[in-house]
């Protein structure tokens, strides 16, 4: 029998011969590979950068795929990390609006007069510095610490963690940074927030684009390939 084989694979299909060992002829002729199904394409398989990454099962995919996982965090665990690591944000910004509401209540009630309002200015000043204060915090908290170790404090405390979809590595500050830089996509159309709710990885969109996964600690599970 001869056969046609991928390059290190199994054979895609095999051409059925007489004892002359030539091809069988059908009903319209002699056997062509074009009338087998499937037939493989050897340049295409050739020119695929992927073709050794992964068994060699009939046609190779297009893409090696990174496994699924069963244990990606929750959606509301990572809320409630988020919402841990920006409290002094908002406890800055509570004190700044308080301050610049009373301000405006004393404008108002001043009745135009030339008299300048001082009211909610001392608030407005403290809670300023405190927001630059929690600007700081997120630059030592979500970027170097969470770049480099994979937790915030946020997320130590609700035991999750964010690394690389591929390495399974914390993504170093700068792509930490960067990834907090690109959920101003997540806010600006809003449903990015809200996209772990459904996706399979429990992915925002800043995860996608940045190729980031957060998982519970203590646990490194993949779901067979044959569950996914």
């Amino acid at each position: 029998m001869s056969d046609t084989s991928p390059p290190g694979g199994s054979p895609d299909f095999t051409l059925p011969s007489n004892h002359h060992g030539e091809p069988a002829a059908g009903e319209g002729g002699p056997a062509q590979a074009s009338d087998l199904a499937p037939v493989w394409d050897q340049e295409k398989y050739a020119a695929n950068p992927h073709r050794n990454s992964y068994p060699q099962q009939g046609y190779p995919a297009p893409y090696p795929q990174p496994a699924l996982r069963s244990d990606y965090a929750p959606w509301g665990t990572r809320v409630i990390a988020h919402l841990i690591d920006d409290f002094p944000n908002y406890i800055g910004l509570a004190v700044f609006c308080s301050g610049y509401l009373m301000f405006l209540v004393e404008l108002a009630s001043a009745g135009g007069s030339d008299i300048l309002p001082t009211t909610g200015v001392l608030p407005m000043i403290i809670g300023f510095s405190m927001y630059l204060g929690a600007l700081g915090w997120t630059v030592y908290n979500r970027w170097l610490v969470a770049g480099r170790t994979g937790q915030s404090w946020g997320k130590r405390v609700t035991k999750i963690r964010l690394i690389s979809e591929q390495t399974g590595q914390p993504i170093g500050p700068l792509n930490a940074f960067l990834r907090d830089l690109v959920h101003i996509l997540d806010a600006l159309v809003y449903v990015g927030y809200f996209w772990p709710l459904w996706d399979d990885k429990k992915q925002t969109l800043a995860d996608m684009l940045m190729k980031t996964i957060v998982v519970r600690t203590g646990s490194n599970q993949l779901i067979p390939q044959s569950q996914a």
